[in-house]
């Protein structure tokens, strides 16, 4: 979110928010934050340093079993308080939670300070002016002392921008670029949008015009949501965008990138996010295949000039870029190009291979085309599914791609393959030392389960704190961990279930040896139904 966009999402929140009581705080995710309050009823503030926002959610989030120290003292200082209000500096991508705490006669007034800047944002709580903790080391603020904020810049407000100064800032620099330079709340991707809703020949005159328009709705926004539902705005996008009732609401709409987890848990949403992302990627390969096989019908074409080339080759010098010879069998002239530093002869032996590795792909690519169009329908079936908050087969899992991470991010607290049913998270090992990972990152009572003698991953069953796990979850573990071992190509396979507490590293085993001190066994069908 730009200052903007932040404006737009407190014009709704802050009002609805503003007297009501903080319930909990927890930590979805290792750069989000979630408040429960109550306020004529029960809302969840999102307050998201990874995407710089702040914005009211319907979606369900886990409450991580093991919070961190940092929402441990939030709790402490701020769960049952009231907020006072929420505000913004000005335009900048500060915001402030003013909250009151009060114990008998005492009265606490604190602030919770976001400066969601990317990837240097974080989360402050402010104590009567002091800092109490920040979220991480801050080289302005040392906690005891005065909290320092960050220095505000100079830039100038949407509704001060004049035709002369923006024909002066296009001397210099592209419009996007120019708008989010010099105009205090506008960032590039809201920039980008108001260049694209000039439709006039003079855009110095234009813009100013179009950024009042745009300042406007801040106040009463008209939201909509991008056609492949990536962003919300708070005012209105061209279609195939699709207008919604409310900025939560089309901010709710949005498939989000998976967030930064670190071992948090995660809520049925990031099945959605790569339901979506499985369908796009899978429909990314079957353009890909099609664009190859209508490029494999050259090969026909690639074997006859190669055979022109091989009957003319000692009238063709090397070093030419083309040739001009005639088709004996149809006395028509042929142009073929050349690749200079080859002869006549050479040319045509890479036409004739190329031709021949096209010919011997080819039904290897129909077969992965029928393939990835099969599994296309299975994804969209599982969406669908997923929507109507049905569990989604854990055959279809096996589906979704592992997301990669930036360098950034290459080192998460869990760096294990991860599968979600029915709610709960399961974690799979990809290597012996990523199956010891698991079992050290696992708590006591979450399940363990291992395709029984033969070597394959350890597969873990997160319980977040519930002592029941269903039937139907623990069977698509054990399917998983089926898959996972040398027993895959079995038809009905033994897997043992164990709780972790009773699985155990033996000092000096090799990787992924572990000894399991009471284990049942529960036998599933890969072919057909569990039993």
């Amino acid at each position: 979110m730009d200052g903007l966009t932040i404006a737009a999402s407190l014009s709704e929140i802050a009002p609805q928010l503003t007297g009501g009581t903080i319930r909990s705080i927890y930590q979805p995710a290792k750069m989000q934050f979630l408040l429960k309050t109550f306020a004529s009823g029960t809302h969840h503030l999102i307050v998201d340093l990874s995407d710089a926002s702040v914005r009211v959610t319907e979606r369900a989030a886990e409450n991580p079993a093991d919070p961190s120290a940092f929402v441990m003292l939030l709790r402490k200082h701020l769960k049952g308080a009231r907020i006072a209000g929420i505000t913004q500096r000005g335009l900048d991508r500060v915001v402030c939670i003013h909250v009151e705490r009060q114990v008998g006669r005492d009265r606490t007034a604190y602030q919770l300070i976001a400066e969601l800047v990317g990837v240097r944002g974080n989360l402050h709580l402010v104590q009567d002016g002091a800092l109490v903790r920040s979220l991480r080391e801050d080289g302005r603020n040392v906690p005891g002392r005065a909290f320092v904020p960050l220095p505000e810049q100079p830039k100038l407000p949407p509704t001060s921008v004049t035709p002369d100064v923006v024909e002066d800032w296009l001397r210099s620099a592209t419009p996007e670029a120019a708008l989010a330079k010099h105009v205090d709340g506008v960032g590039r991707v809201t920039a980008r949008d108001l260049v694209a809703s000039v439709t006039g020949p003079d855009l110095a005159l234009e813009l100013p015009l179009r950024l009042k328009a745009l300042f406007a709705y801040v106040e009463r926004p008209e939201a909509a949501v991008a056609g492949d539902r990536s962003r919300a705005t708070f005012y209105p996008l061209p279609p195939p965008a699709e207008p919604a009732n409310s900025f939560q609401a089309a901010l709710d709409g949005v498939v989000r990138d998976e967030p930064e987890n670190g071992g948090k848990g995660e809520g049925p949403e990031v099945l959605t996010r790569a339901l979506a992302r499985a369908v796009k990627a899978k429909e990314r390969t079957i353009a890909k295949l099609t664009e190859w096989l209508d490029a494999s019908d050259e090969a026909e074409a690639w074997q006859a000039d190669a055979d022109l080339l091989m009957t003319f080759a000692s009238d063709i010098d090397q070093g030419q870029t083309s040739a001009c010879v005639t088709d004996p069998a149809t006395g028509r002239e042929v142009t073929i190009r050349l690749d200079p530093s080859r002869s006549a002869v050479e040319n045509a032996q890479a036409l004739y291979k190329r031709a021949k590795r096209i010919r011997k792909g080819h039904p290897h690519v129909l077969d992965r085309l029928a393939r990835s169009r099969r599994e296309l329908e299975l994804l969209r079936a599982a969406q669908a599914a997923h929507g109507r908050g049905e569990p989604v087969p854990s055959d279809i899992l096996d589906l979704l791609p592992r997301r990669r991470k930036s360098r950034e991010r290459s080192s998460p607290a869990v760096p294990f393959r991860r599968f979600e049913a029915e709610g709960f998270q399961m974690w799979v090992g990809r290597s012996a030392r990523e199956n010891d990972a698991l079992v050290r990152a696992a708590s006591p009572n979450d399940l363990w389960m291992h395709a029984k003698g033969v070597a394959g991953s350890h597969v873990v069953i997160r319980s977040g704190g519930r002592r029941a796990i269903p039937a139907s979850v623990q069977e698509a573990a054990a399917r998983l961990a089926a898959r996972h071992s040398k027993a895959r190509t079995e038809r009905r396979v033994e897997v043992l279930v164990a709780r972790i507490r009773d699985v155990r590293k033996p000092k000096g085993a090799p990787p992924g040896l572990v000894n399991v001190r009471t284990a049942d066994t529960l036998t599933v069908d890969l072919e057909g139904n569990d039993s």
